[in-house]
């Protein structure tokens, strides 16, 4: 990738967030190395300045749990994993959704920071290319089980080419559009983290056995049968520990999100009844 600073790459909302994190966060730690990374990109960012950057990020994430650093990691990969993810689903004849995918690759980085070791300024892209590669995997194998083949003519060619990108418009969007875009992704990275953070307050409620699992085969990837012998259960015990671990994830969260519909709609009466009341006067 040529030299661009990031403000040219990401915009300049992107650079002066980094910038303000990068302060804050020294502050906070006394380590500077983030803070004159990004300094030092200002004029110019190469894939080795992306990928230490990245690194840094990470490493602040997992020290600090910041929304703002997971944030801006997420804004900074998240058009390279993709790209990445396509790459590896040329090989799939199965449809798999590129963009769940993607969903979940950042899912796992969320909830696993404590695996990461940021021992060289391309660990962070190491990592997280074999979490890529897992997750294609995982999505590959059940849409193999979840699409019925036909014994007699195999799979069709149009299952591989339902997997292939559909062409970029060469035209490009208006200007209209673009701002609609970004808004409609700055909602999206709004509400993902707020459902991350529920996800995280869910699962520091399991107990480590039930983490342990759930990372072997969420992120691993591992068949049912690998991760039982990585921990010494039986096939069975082991899908039981993942079903109820799934299950206290699932009622923790809705009983949360609940609340804070039930919140909501309490605001909105209490509103309504304001302006009835003001009305009369």
């Amino acid at each position: 990738m040529p030299s661009t600073s990031l403000q040219t790459q990401l915009g300049q909302d992107f650079a002066e967030r980094l910038e303000a994190f990068a302060r804050s966060y020294a502050r906070e730690t006394g380590d500077e190395s983030l803070q004159e990374l990004s300094e030092r990109m200002r004029e110019g960012a190469t894939q080795a300045d992306r990928d230490a950057l990245s690194t840094r990020l990470m490493e602040a994430y997992k020290q600090t749990a910041s929304k703002e650093a997971f944030a801006l990691l997420y804004e900074l990969n998240q058009e390279d994993f993709l790209r990445l993810i396509y790459h590896h689903l040329r090989r799939s004849w199965y449809p798999v959704d590129a963009a769940d995918v993607l969903q979940e690759v950042f899912f796992n980085v969320y909830r696993y920071p404590f695996k990461f070791k940021p021992d060289r300024n391309t660990a962070f892209r190491n990592w997280t290319h074999s979490i890529i590669r897992n997750t294609v995997l995982k999505h590959s194998r059940r849409a193999q089980r979840d699409r019925a083949v036909s014994l007699g003519g195999g799979v069709e060619r149009d299952g591989l080419e339902s997997v292939i990108p559909e062409p970029v418009d060469e035209k490009g969007p208006s200007p209209y559009e673009s701002t609609a875009a970004k808004e409609a992704a700055e909602s999206l990275v709004r509400a993902w983290l707020l459902y991350l953070q529920v996800y995280l307050e869910a699962y520091r409620c399991l107990t480590p056995r039930e983490k342990r699992v759930l990372y072997l085969v969420e992120v691993e990837g591992l068949p049912y049968r690998e991760a039982a012998q990585e921990v010494k259960v039986k096939v069975e015990n082991l899908k039981m520990m993942v079903f109820r671990a799934r299950r206290k994830i699932h009622t923790i969260m809705k009983r949360r999100f609940q609340a804070v519909q039930n919140a909501a709609d309490r605001l909105v009466l209490d509103r309504g009844d304001g302006q009835r009341a003001g009305g009369v006067n």
